[in-house]
């Protein structure tokens, strides 16, 4: 099979699906935004009391991203019945409201309400990042899934660059997170706008679907996700990086401070900027990775990178080889995270679409606050936590090696994929619907 050049443009794949991208977009530079601000407003609540508790940031971090895992199986089972677009527009405003109240009442709150706002901000995107991948394929036709994966998830590592570093530095120059808070809200409103180009998009389940009682259908989507090995095995693999990026992100700021010896919310932000400048260009590789190696492979080689890169990076400070390994171990992850979403797409039946993409990132996502949690208690003293970080790395490698002695590895290829050694005998693809 000739190779396809992958880097197409965005006309190619249509107006409306280049209208989705942009909401997105807009959605996710405030979530990246938040991702530093709400840090900073745990850690400016701190130091307005005269405390420091690694666990707070751990905890704030768990109930933003718990909702995946508790509400995964339900809203799944919504957005087979729910119209798409609608869903993210709700989801986003809602997201902007939590936002402006946090902005405007710095000062008058603790920690608590924090806790409560990230749970809500969590649960919202829950729905918002389930409803964006079910709609995708109703945009794009299937051997073109890879590569509009592949531009939503550049643009996600591009905001998971310029969010935090945009956070940092309105943080030093305004000397607080409120303006990074509205600011967040503003993003949400502006995507809300955005999505009003996307049109009416015709529901991926047939009117002539049989539709079951609500608790049947949620479970039929995890049997589903449980008898295909290939959906099966990634969804347990992801749970893995996940736990890690748990740990990570959750104490990123108290990593970049106690480990990698940054000086400034501004070399944090620098920090998380080279972070994603790795994942961006991995997000635009990916699609030709997948297209060499295949699916499976491509996953694989991923998460070996990540684990190497993420171990490396523990032992050093900050410069430019902390940075450059930054880039190198997010590079990694964003090329797990293209193969991961489009096995998704391509070995779930269209009818339940949304329960199988829900529920296995339910499932991946579960171990997220899981890892923050395990991590920020572990590793809750000044002595303790940097052994702690350059421990969790290991997981990643441990998993590449597990996932190469599975199906994963020998045969998950996908339509409009195939293996070198397929591509040279002529063999054919892997039928999407096969068990």
């Amino acid at each position: 099979m000739p190779e396809v050049n992958t880097v197409t443009s965005m006309r190619s794949l249509g107006p409306r699906y280049a209208a989705l991208w942009v909401g997105q977009t807009i959605s996710q530079f405030g979530t990246y935004i938040a991702f530093l601000t709400i840090p900073l407003l745990v850690l400016h609540i701190q130091e307005a009391a005269g405390t420091k508790n690694t666990l707070d940031f751990a905890i704030a971090y768990a109930l933003e991203t718990a909702p995946t895992f508790l509400f995964g199986l339900v809203s799944g089972v919504l957005l087979d019945r729910w119209h798409l677009r609608p869903v993210m527009v709700a989801t986003d405003l809602l997201r902007a409201s939590a936002f402006f109240y946090l902005a405007a009442e710095v000062g008058n709150y603790g920690t608590s309400t924090v806790f409560v706002m990230a749970f809500v901000i969590g649960s919202m995107t829950t729905l918002f990042d389930g409803a964006l991948y079910s709609m995708i394929p109703s945009l794009v036709k299937k051997e073109r899934l890879a590569d509009a994966n592949s531009f939503v998830a550049a643009s996600q590592q591009a905001n998971f660059a310029l969010g935090p570093l945009v956070a940092g530095i309105m943080a030093v120059v305004f000397a607080g997170p409120a303006l990074g808070l509205f600011v967040n809200g503003l993003t949400f409103v502006a995507s809300a706008i955005s999505l009003k180009w996307v049109g009416r998009v015709p529901h991926h389940r047939r009117p002539e679907d049989e539709r079951a009682p609500f608790f049947t259908e949620a479970v039929n989507g995890i049997r589903y996700l449980w008898a295909e090995p290939r959906l099966r095995i990634t969804t347990i693999a992801s749970a893995v990086p996940n736990f890690v990026m748990g740990f990570i992100e959750a104490t990123f700021v108290v990593l970049a401070f106690d480990v990698l010896m940054a000086e400034s919310e501004f070399q944090v932000g620098v920090l998380l900027f080279a972070m994603g400048v790795g994942g961006v260009i991995g997000a635009l590789v990916a699609p030709r990775i997948t297209r060499r190696l295949g699916l499976g492979r491509a996953l694989v080689v991923g998460m070996g990178v990540a684990g190497i890169g993420l171990f490396l990076v523990m032992f050093t400070t900050y410069g430019l080889l902390a940075l450059s390994l930054q880039a190198g171990w997010m590079f990694g992850v964003s090329v797990i995270n293209i193969p991961l979403a489009t096995i998704r797409q391509h070995y779930a039946a269209e009818s339940m679409l949304g329960r199988v993409i829900t529920a296995s990132r339910a499932i991946g996502w579960a171990t997220l606050p899981i890892g923050a949690l395990i991590g920020g208690w572990l590793g809750a003293s000044e002595s303790s936590y940097p052994w702690v970080a350059r421990s969790f790395p290991i997981l990643l490698m441990a998993t590449a090696l597990w996932l190469y002695t599975t199906v994963v590895w020998s045969d998950t290829f996908g339509p409009g994929f195939a293996s070198t050694e397929e591509a040279a005998s002529g063999a054919g693809t892997v039928d999407e619907s096969s068990p």
